[in-house]
């Protein structure tokens, strides 16, 4: 049943109006939230941590309601985005800061690792990437059940140069990416392996994914983190930090874990700054 409204969905989401189908997925976030709020209790975990100790319960519930329509609202660029042409992806910008330090680290020929968290408009970091500087980038999916519904999501977000490969089998399609100057696409606030190293996140010690960090120290690609913000008219604005390069001391377990800090870091800046931007409903913290 999934699967067929997913398809239903993919049909008739690139040809609404954008304005009327933001609305009409925020109100279905709306409804997620009036429904679900109390069984959610992992999200509210996550949520707390990131507005703080001194947040009050109204102010976690106006958080908590604004992210469930924000997370809606990606499963509609999520439908039609692969109905997306490059001018559509400009017009959703409300402006990009830092598109240089992409560039520049672009120019030096070892790829790019592009990081970001569940965080804004997700997809359209990676759409930008893709449109303004015309190349792959490989991006891994966590592989979903039916295999069917996991091949047409796969589907759907394939467009403009973006290449999307099954977790499992993302190994050998990055590091192809890398040594080709290509750019990859890795998400940096979940360990779905449970390998990583624990780092402070968030005022608490966190198991954080360490892959973007062993694949910088092994063939010397810069990670380049960047942010969407969704913006209250639906554009977004897009925030790219400055290149990350992490150096091997010989102590590689150490390397890891403070290249992995680093990169906490940069992701709980934009998440204190935004928490209803922070779309994270799986466990972080034990």
């Amino acid at each position: 049943m999934t699967f067929y409204l997913y398809r239903l969905a993919g049909l008739i989401c690139p040809r609404l109006p954008a304005r009327f189908g933001y609305w009409f997925f925020a109100r279905l976030g709306d409804l997620l939230w009036l429904f679900t709020a109390k069984k959610q209790t992992i999200y509210y975990h996550n949520l707390k941590r990131a507005l703080g100790d001194g947040a009050t319960p109204a102010q976690v519930n106006a958080a908590a309601r604004r992210a469930f329509q924000n997370l809606l609202k990606n499963y509609f660029d999520l439908f039609r985005a692969h109905r997306l042409t490059q001018e559509t992806i400009r017009a959703q910008l409300a402006g990009v800061h830092g598109l240089e330090h992409l560039e520049r680290a672009m120019q030096q020929g070892k790829g790019v690792i592009a990081g970001s968290a569940h965080f804004g408009a997700w997809d359209l970091i990676i759409h930008l990437a893709a449109v303004h500087l015309h190349k792959r980038i490989v991006v891994p999916n966590e592989r979903l059940k039916p295999e069917k519904l996991f091949r047409y999501i796969l589907a759907l977000r394939q467009s403009n140069g973006i290449v999307m490969v099954p977790l499992d089998t993302a190994p050998r399609a990055l590091i192809q990416a890398l040594r080709a100057g290509e750019m990859v696409g890795l998400a940096l606030d979940r360990d779905i392996t449970k390998t990583g190293p624990l780092v402070n996140f968030l005022g608490a010690p966190a198991q954080m994914p360490d892959g973007a960090v062993q694949l910088a120290l092994k063939y010397g690609a810069p990670v380049v983190m960047g942010f969407s913000v969704r913006r209250p008219d639906n554009r977004s604005e897009v925030f790219i930090e400055p290149p990350l390069y992490f150096t091997k001391t010989g102590d590689a377990a150490r390397d890891i874990r403070e290249g992995v800090q680093r990169l906490a870091a940069v992701m709980e800046k934009y998440i204190r700054q935004y928490p209803d931007q922070w779309l994270m409903l799986h466990p972080i913290w034990e």
